[in-house]
């Protein structure tokens, strides 16, 4: 998918995630928009298509109820105006910075623009070094400030509106999305920031050459040299490095000894026209040309970022979905064993169920097995979500009986669907409300008896069952279970 879908994706995950309490966004939501999304797509789309269009129409709804959800959603992917104003700012520095003052004097050790050279050759280095520390996992990665700062600045995330939101379920859920974001989407924001500083480098080079040629036309600007330390023979080696790119590209040669013995300390020096052509033609192969090959190189892996965003699809959250999108209907196959179960506490477990899979759920109640049977209801013929087994607290667990069930479940008759082992408490509760002892030492009973069979017991009082921790514990069981 790409970054604005991917956006989408991620602060619907951060509202579902953080709306446990279910106060924006309540179970059939949730399975209203699977089921448009799943009607929009078809069959045939990819799991990025039907996660982005759920999470447009997420939005859509939620928008209506809350509008401050739509100013999250719409914040622009970038701070647009930061890099036409960078750019230009970059050239005219550029263009400013190569003033060398009211004598009109070049000194050819010491241009504005040999600075400039020297700092992007710096910087080619740092480059360079840092991609071979990448390239060799055992050595960290190189620091990089400059580009840390630019990519914080090209953030497209907000805390401060969080603070302003009235429904604290939602302002947690920006803040999550804001962390969520930040971390998936930073690799993209280095990506901007690279290719944006590349470009003001160029473009500050490019400055520094234009504003040598406009002031050129109106000024007469003298190249001349002087040093304490070097004679003509040294800056000619020196200058025959230098500006060779310069010589390559305008097909001026670069004066020899002679020539620069004549605009040596104390001389009027001569008029610097060759020496800016020389200059300004290896700023173009040594600064810009480079500069813009990294930018684009930049701005290429940026692309490949933004049409093909990476979120891993692994996550438990969207695997629900895709699972939901993928079965439609959820058909889960549920047995209670020794009790019949009230109507009261069928429904909890259906809206238990729902909550878990987040779409519509069939529940296949079979026949109640009765205490002492060892006939088993046969298994579907239809492919399943879960089985679920439904034992009551007020039971004392036996292996032979209780035990037996879960080992039938648990046998390849039923299928990969995972087993979930509930242990219905309403009834227990009810009686003995008041002994937190008897309820620990049932609940350890149930435990250790389960655990001969590799199975996990959930604990729920499906009369009224707190849906945010048990549907988390129920999804996570059922997890472990299919693995």
């Amino acid at each position: 998918m790409d970054e604005r879908a991917a956006r989408d994706v991620v602060l619907v995950r951060a509202i579902e995630t953080a709306d446990g309490a279910r106060e924006l966004w309540g179970d059939e939501d949730r399975v209203w928009a699977g089921r448009a999304a799943a009607e929009a797509v078809g069959e045939a789309a990819s799991a990025d298509a039907f996660l982005a269009q759920r999470a447009q129409r997420v939005l859509e709804r939620l928008a209506k109820r809350h509008p401050k959800v739509r100013a999250v959603a719409d914040i622009p992917q970038a701070r647009r105006w930061l890099a036409p104003a960078a750019a230009a700012a970059a050239f005219v520095v550029g263009a400013a910075g190569v003033d060398v003052g009211s004598a009109h004097r070049i000194n050819l050790l010491a241009p504005p623009v040999l600075a400039l050279i020297v700092w992007n050759l710096a910087v080619y280095v740092a480059l360079l070094a840092s991609a071979l520390r990448r390239a060799r996992p055992s050595l960290p990665e190189a620091r990089r400030p400059l580009r840390r700062t630019v990519a914080a600045w090209l953030r497209d995330v907000s805390r401060p509106l969080g603070k302003a939101m009235s429904v604290p379920s939602l302002a947690a859920a920006l803040a999550r999305f804001s962390t969520d974001w930040s971390v998936l989407a930073a690799p993209l924001w280095r990506a901007r920031a690279a290719r944006l500083l590349h470009v003001c480098a160029a473009l500050l080079a490019a400055g520094a050459i234009a504003g040598l040629y406009v002031r050129g036309i109106a000024l007469e600007y003298r190249a001349a040299w002087q040093s304490t330390f070097l004679d003509a023979t040294d800056v000619a080696r020196l200058l025959e490095v230098v500006l060779a790119p310069g010589s390559w590209v305008t097909g001026i040669a670069i004066p020899g000894v002679a020539r620069l013995q004549a605009i040596g300390s104390g001389s009027a020096g001569e008029n610097a026209a060759p020496w800016i052509h020389l200059y300004a033609g290896t700023l173009v192969v040594v600064v810009v040309a480079p500069r813009l090959v990294l930018a684009a190189i930049a701005w290429f892996r940026e692309r490949r970022l933004a049409t093909r965003f990476p979120i891993a699809l692994e996550h438990a959250y969207f695997q629900r979905l895709i699972r939901g999108w993928r079965e439609g209907t959820a058909r889960v196959a549920c047995i209670a064993y020794s009790f019949d179960i009230p109507d009261a506490n069928a429904d909890g477990l259906a809206r238990l169920l729902t909550r878990v899979f987040q779409t519509t759920v069939d529940i296949d109640w079979l026949p109640v097995v009765r205490y002492g049977d060892d006939a088993f209801p046969a298994p579907s013929s239809l492919p399943l979500a879960a089985v679920v087994a439904v034992f009551s607290l007020t039971a004392t667990p036996e292996p032979e009986n209780h035990g037996a069930l879960v080992r039938a479940l648990q046998s390849g008759a039923w299928g990969r669907a995972p087993l979930a082992v509930i242990v219905d408490t309403s009834d227990f509760l009810r009686r003995f409300e008041g002994h937190p002892q008897r309820l620990a030492e049932r609940q350890a009973a149930w435990r250790q008896m389960l655990a001969a069979h590799g199975g996990e017991p959930l604990f729920v009082r499906l009369a009224e069952p707190p849906l945010q921790e048990a549907a988390n514990a129920l999804a996570t069981l059922l997890e472990l279970a299919g693995r």
